[in-house]
């Protein structure tokens, strides 16, 4: 009776709440990142762009919606589904959740089957053997729970990294595929350059036979055509990588053939004033790394409760027999064993201490690359935001360049009519003209780098465009 009783209590005392464990709480996290030395002489302005009070519902997503089209889309939702680093982290996060099963598993009894057979040299009697046998170890201080909490919070974590890549992916795509846009463009821009510095040769060399000009104004012409046929063939060659590129990126054979329009969508919408700090905290690389944190708090928690006393119930049920034919039934000759063991460690050359102390420093570590994450967030986003300023001003300046070169080859134009100016200077004129139209490709191009380069520092959320 006292035997049973003691069972019982054992039984109730590790389906109980266990003595040692404890959940991280919100004011432990925070805790925990204060602490962090990279943070402490860091202030954030009071007026700086991160709203602390607005809603995040309440930003409006216009200015990188604009830069959507239905190919660009097409070709991320194709790298969701076919890229090979996705295809790959998909498994990864797979084994991490058996992984965390398993750690579950420890909880709870295992329980395996026995059987064997001997020979007594002596005797010369057989001995066969049958059971079931059941191992518990009672979780009194949360170490099992801890480890499998810690695997859980390590789930998360690299699910919050999964979802990273996945935004990452797809920023890549549109970089790519906007690249492409521009490097179509760039050529289209250089054969008209050539073709206006040929128009130009061929005035030399009328000017020549009239004795304007000489040899050497038709020998530099002719070097400066060579060198932008060799330039637009760098152009032409990297336009082909891009492609090979974008097509790596949607899981597509790299051949360099995929087609992308030769224009760039108008861009509509401005950039917000300012975001909701919100934004920020639900960085998908800022999860992961909470998680880690709250990872690292259950691994501390484990290894001091490796150091106090386990306490193990085990039990086995089987039969066994000497010098019989055959065991006839598992209870033909019966066999019910039950009993428990204490074990503490007391020497181990300080081994379990020195476990204790070094997660204690790798949650250190975590909580400083958490730190980290943050303060290379700010700079993302205030350097995006600067460039952003920065090419919009550019644009505005190559625009009104663009505008006056217009009106001065209008009026040049008239004037040749009336034989107040040549060919000559209209086509110099215009070929400046493309110089500056083939800047503007670039800040364009630029605008919407920074713009996806800004989406992410802000959390991509929902991926880009899905």
């Amino acid at each position: 009776m006292y035997k049973r009783l003691m069972i019982l209590g054992m039984l109730s005392l590790g389906l109980s709440s266990c003595i040692g464990y404890k959940e991280p709480t919100k004011e432990n996290i925070a805790q925990l990142k204060k602490n962090s030395e990279i943070a402490s002489p860091i202030t954030i302005p009071d007026d700086w762009i991160f709203d602390r009070n607005a809603n995040i519902r309440s930003l409006s997503y216009d200015w990188i919606t604009d830069l959507k089209t239905p190919q660009l889309e097409t070709f991320i939702n194709e790298g969701m589904q076919y890229n090979a680093d996705i295809i790959i982290a998909k498994e990864k996060l797979n084994q991490i959740e058996l992984a965390m099963e398993i750690a579950g598993s420890n909880l709870y009894p295992s329980v395996s089957a026995v059987a064997n057979t001997s020979n007594n040299l002596v005797s010369e009697s057989q001995i066969r053997r049958l059971a079931l046998k059941a191992n518990w170890e009672i979780d009194l201080w949360g170490k099992n729970k801890s480890a499998q909490m810690a695997s859980t919070s390590d789930y998360f974590s690299a699910k919050h990294q999964n979802t990273l890549l996945h935004q990452s992916i797809a920023a890549m795509i549109a970089k790519a595929y906007y690249l492409n846009i521009a490097g179509n463009i760039q050529e289209n821009k250089i054969e008209g350059y050539i073709q206006k510095t040929k128009e130009l040769e061929k005035l030399y060399t009328i000017q020549k036979k009239v004795g304007t000009a000489n040899a050497l104004d038709l020998s530099n012409i002719a070097a400066e055509i060579i060198s932008l046929e060799g330039y637009l063939e760098k152009i032409r060659n990297a336009n082909t990588q891009s492609r090979r590129s974008l097509e790596l990126l949607t899981g597509k054979y790299p051949e360099g053939k995929l087609e992308t329009q030769n224009f760039f969508t108008p861009v509509q919408n401005n950039i917000p004033s300012s975001f909701p700090l919100e934004l920020l905290e639900n960085r998908s690389d800022i999860q992961a790394y909470h998680f880690q944190i709250e990872k690292s708090f259950y691994e501390v928690q484990q290894a001091k409760a490796a150091r106090l006393p386990s306490l193990n119930i085990n039990t086995s049920l089987g039969t066994a027999g000497s010098n019989v034919e055959a065991i006839n039934s598992l209870f033909s000759n019966p066999l019910l064993r039950v009993g428990g063991g204490l074990v503490s460690p007391i020497f181990n050359n300080g081994k379990l201490k020195k476990n204790v102390e070094i997660k204690t420093s790798q949650q250190k570590q975590i909580v400083e690359e958490y730190s980290k994450a943050v303060l290379n967030a700010l700079n993302e986003v205030e350097s995006s935001l600067a460039n952003l300023n920065s090419i919009e001003k550019q644009s505005d300046f190559s625009r009104k360049a663009i505008n006056e070169l217009n009106t001065n080859i209008n009026l040049t134009q008239k004037q040749i009519k009336v034989g107040t100016n040549n060919s000559f200077v209209l086509i110099r004129k215009q070929r400046d003209l493309l110089k500056n139209e083939m800047n503007l490709i670039n800040l364009e191009l630029q605008d919407k780098m920074e713009r996806i380069n800004l989406y992410m520092a802000l959390g991509a959320k929902n991926f880009i465009f899905s």
